[in-house]
């Protein structure tokens, strides 16, 4: 967890619209949001929970949590990473936050490790 991740997805209150508009943030979205701050890893600089444990954290259903996930990398919030072993086995994805400059400045945690 990553205080400026935290921060930022507490404030977060609307979310533009690819057309431009702007539209307040679904409940299901926010706590979605949330929960990817509360995974952020400092260190390694994204988060990597499986939609199981989402789901699971927000009491909401995988299909749910998927859907929200979508739109929130469609708004630009985070980016997704899918990852394969080098096997070539899918693994978790990993989700880094776009987290504006100004959060991060501030939190010491991230600022220690990037």
């Amino acid at each position: 967890m990553t205080i400026s991740a935290r921060n930022w997805a507490w404030e977060a209150q609307q979310i533009r619209e690819a057309s431009g508009e702007w539209r307040p943030m679904k409940a299901g979205e926010k706590l979605t949001l949330l929960c990817l701050a509360e995974f952020e890893n400092a260190e390694e600089g994204f988060a990597y929970p499986s939609h199981q444990t989402i789901a699971n954290w927000t009491c909401q259903s995988i299909r749910t949590v998927q859907n929200h996930l979508g739109a929130l990398e469609n708004l630009h919030l985070f980016s997704v990473e899918k990852r394969r072993s080098s096997r070539g086995r899918w693994l978790r994805n990993v989700y880094v936050l776009n987290v504006p400059a100004s959060y991060r400045e501030t939190d010491p945690e991230w600022k220690r490790w990037n």
